[in-house]
């Protein structure tokens, strides 16, 4: 039986609240169904916690300012900056998981390939992928100096090899993150998806130059020493970096669990700042982030209370689904 966890009744957002992980960037492991739903053998559902969508909802407008106002919301320090930073790091890539997963059932639900998505189905795949081009940002805020010390050497600890390419729920949105030819992709209807799929490349690549000055990641290190594919092994590997367990759980699962993330997210950034120790290494500021880097920065808060709008509905039919 999954466990409860009983959410406060709509009201004024305070740090106190926190209630993600037994501390405040304590982390939680992330339940996923299996890529490509291969339930079979899988009997036992990982353990999903509850939450209050409406509660959520309200307390991101909150942050946004779009919403009533914060009460009580200091500091809510962490016990160090590599606590920070690493809590960061697993949790952004978490929330970019449940986004892929939420953006994968949208496009295996339309009728026939060139099919249009409908105008529901449209907002959420533009609102996801901008909620992907905040984790990007939100995963990658750490100075380049600890990101090499902390996270890419823990990376390199797991596999010399370790690779963004292993994730499995990558591949549901591999083509339409690619630009690879969607047929529908060149409707009007879908010029606000693409110009969020552009900010995505810019973020991403902005990002990676950023935290890898010389471009080349763990996998492009190793691969004339050991070339390694992406297989059941890779996944398995990548997954138990991440805190991802496995199982026959629904989406709406997936969605709950979205929420709680995107809180816990926001109320770091609430109290921390995107950047707690600036762009780069000792506090400075880089003047190469512009244009759609400096946007999706400008709009992260409101990004995260926008994509927990369009999953509170999947993550509402969870409670008599699961019982939650």
């Amino acid at each position: 039986m999954n466990a409860l966890v009983t959410s406060p009744a709509p009201g004024a957002l305070r740090v106190g609240d926190w209630d993600f992980g037994d501390f405040p960037y304590g982390l939680e492991p992330l339940a996923m169904p299996p890529a490509g739903d291969t339930e079979e053998g899988m009997e036992r559902r990982p353990l999903v916690l509850s939450c209050e969508p409406e509660q959520i909802c309200f307390e991101l407008r909150a942050l946004t300012g779009s919403g009533p106002t914060c009460a009580d919301l200091g500091d809510l320090p962490a016990p160090s900056y590599d606590q920070l930073f690493w809590f960061r790091w697993i949790t952004g890539h978490q929330v970019t998981f449940a986004l892929w997963r939420l953006m994968g059932r949208i496009l295996e639900d339309l009728p026939e390939p060139r099919a249009v998505p409908g105008p529901d189905a449209m907002a959420k795949l533009e609102a996801y992928t901008q909620g992907y081009c905040a984790m990007l940002l939100y995963s990658g805020s750490c100075p380049r100096g600890l990101y090499g010390s902390l996270i890419r050497s823990a990376m390199f600890l797991q596999h010399r090899a370790f690779s963004g390419t292993w994730a499995p729920d990558f591949a549901q949105v591999r083509g339409l993150m690619r630009g690879r030819p969607l047929p529908w992709m060149e409707d009007g209807r879908a010029a606000g998806l693409r110009a969020a799929l552009d900010a995505h490349r810019a973020v991403h690549d902005s990002v990676a130059a950023r935290l890898v000055p010389n471009g080349r990641s763990l996998l492009q290190q190793s691969i004339d020493e050991s070339p390694v594919r992406p297989s059941e092994r890779t996944a398995v590997l990548y997954d138990n970096f991440f805190m991802t367990l496995r199982g026959p759980v629904p989406d709406e699962a997936v969605a709950v669990q979205l929420l709680r993330r995107l809180r816990a997210v926001a109320l770091d950034l609430a109290g921390n700042g995107l950047y707690p120790l600036g762009r780069g290494d000792g506090g400075e500021e880089n003047d190469e982030w512009g244009g759609p880097v400096a946007e999706c920065e400008r709009e992260l808060s409101s990004v995260l209370a926008v994509v927990a709008h369009h999953a509170s509905g999947l993550a509402h039919q969870a409670s008599p689904a699961l019982g939650l």
